[in-house]
């Protein structure tokens, strides 16, 4: 004989999600929808959530930067990430300057764990890495910046 769950509501749900991560209000939206809970009656819980402090997609956004600047991301990749999740442009700028990150030192740091070379005079290696820095969601000039380094600046 199987062993059967209870049918389950949105709410335990929703608390089941953000017990193990924080989640932003789309997320939690998309998820339930997927277990065919829709509805005012999930948007009125969401929103007493947030009430209460334990949903916040500020909270969320101030981890997802911290993680994936962490895993050697720039600001471009992060923001697009975010904005499908549902943070709006506004609130991930308010974030960006309250981390205060060194996204010249994180692009170096991922750079070296790659390539720990310069490519010198070298168009198709210097491309190559470009490629990387920008996929990892770099701005030009941070790249700019990681090539026009001499090599005894950079170790």
């Amino acid at each position: 004989m199987a062993f059967k769950r209870p049918p389950r509501d949105h709410k335990h749900i929703a608390m089941d999600l953000l017990a193990r991560r924080e989640h932003s209000r789309r997320e939690l939206i998309n998820k339930l929808k997927i277990r065919g809970f829709e509805g005012e009656e999930v948007e009125a819980y969401l929103d007493r959530l947030a009430e209460n402090g334990l949903q916040s997609d500020q909270r969320f956004a101030e981890s997802y930067v911290r993680m994936r600047s962490g895993s050697g991301y720039g600001q471009r990749r992060i923001s697009q990430e975010l904005q499908q999740k549902g943070i709006a442009e506004s609130k991930i700028s308010q974030i960006y300057e309250e981390l205060e990150l060194d996204w010249y030192q994180i692009a170096l740091e991922i750079w070296q764990k790659k390539y720990n070379q310069l490519p010198g005079s070298d168009l198709k290696l210097k491309a190559k890495q470009s490629r990387f820095l920008q996929y990892r969601g770099f701005d030009f000039d941070i790249i700019n910046w990681i090539f026009s380094q001499n090599r005894e600046d950079l170790y």
